[in-house]
């Protein structure tokens, strides 16, 4: 089941989009279940006692809670996960939304291809976060899901992944062909030997080399300067002279296809 919610004080446009989703859901084959809201008062209370929806339409223009509101209320505790696509009637609020990592900006009145393009590519990045990252330590494969990891750090052979606050790893112990599944719980910081190099062929879209020592997960970048990422840890990462205009590059296509607009 895929949750989609809106949040929108024109009924009009909140029933116009539920049909199209409702349209869509059947065109895309996925079962899919619309929550709807009218302010953002009651969507930041019912918030309080619900798990965040999968995706949501927010309008920005809300009465006394404005969508940047609701936005800031979910991203509080370092919810990057829940899709946040603000409409709008106006273009100018599009660079003040950065920070807040929305998968689009749509201006009204928004289309029904649109709304299918914003979906399946929603759909494709939860697939894409459900991606694990398994590593090799003594007889001992272990697996973590790439949606928790922050970024990887290598130092000489050796690779260090800082993950997220408490992150449960699945391992499964090989020996011939028999496999044992055993689960271990780790805080942090995970270390392995290999190449970073090699690491990173094995992630999804979203993971970027900045430094010969450094693979970031994009998504939990805070802020950019042309030398440094500022992890939302508050890790101050280098961006070394060889890769600052690929990563300059790979941040406007990031914005482009969070914002959907020109930089």
């Amino acid at each position: 089941m895929y949750h989609v919610g809106i949040c929108d004080d024109d009924k009009i446009f909140c029933a116009g989009l539920e049909e199209v989703i409702s349209d869509l859901a059947e065109k895309l084959h996925q079962k899919i279940e619309t929550e709807v809201w009218y302010s953002g008062e009651s969507i930041m209370r019912d918030l309080e006692k619900m798990p965040c929806p999968d995706i949501l339409f927010l309008d920005i223009e809300l009465y006394e809670k404005s969508g940047i509101d609701v936005g800031k209320f979910i991203r509080r505790g370092d919810d990057y996960t829940t899709h946040i696509v603000y409409v709008s009637s106006k273009q100018e609020y599009a660079m003040q939304l950065f920070r807040l990592q929305p998968l689009d900006f749509l201006i009204k009145p928004v289309s029904k291809e649109q709304i299918r393009e914003v979906l399946e590519r929603s759909m494709k990045q939860r697939a894409q976060g459900r991606a694990l990252f398994e590593y090799q330590k003594g007889g001992v494969f272990y697996q973590i899901p790439c949606r928790d990891i922050l970024y990887f750090m290598s130092n000489d052979k050796k690779i260090s992944i800082v993950t997220k606050e408490k992150v449960k790893e699945e391992s499964r112990y090989v020996e011939g062909s028999a496999q044992d599944s055993i689960t271990a719980e780790r805080i942090g910081m995970h270390e392995f030997y290999g190449k970073l190099k090699g690491v990173l062929e094995k992630l999804p879209a979203g993971f970027m080399m900045i430094h010969q020592s450094y693979i970031i997960n994009s998504d939990y970048a805070a802020e950019y300067t042309y030398e440094t990422v500022k992890m939302q840890d508050g890790s101050l990462l280098s961006i070394s002279r060889p890769y600052r205009k690929a990563v300059r590059s790979r941040i406007k296509e990031l914005e482009k296809e969070r914002l959907h607009v020109g930089i």
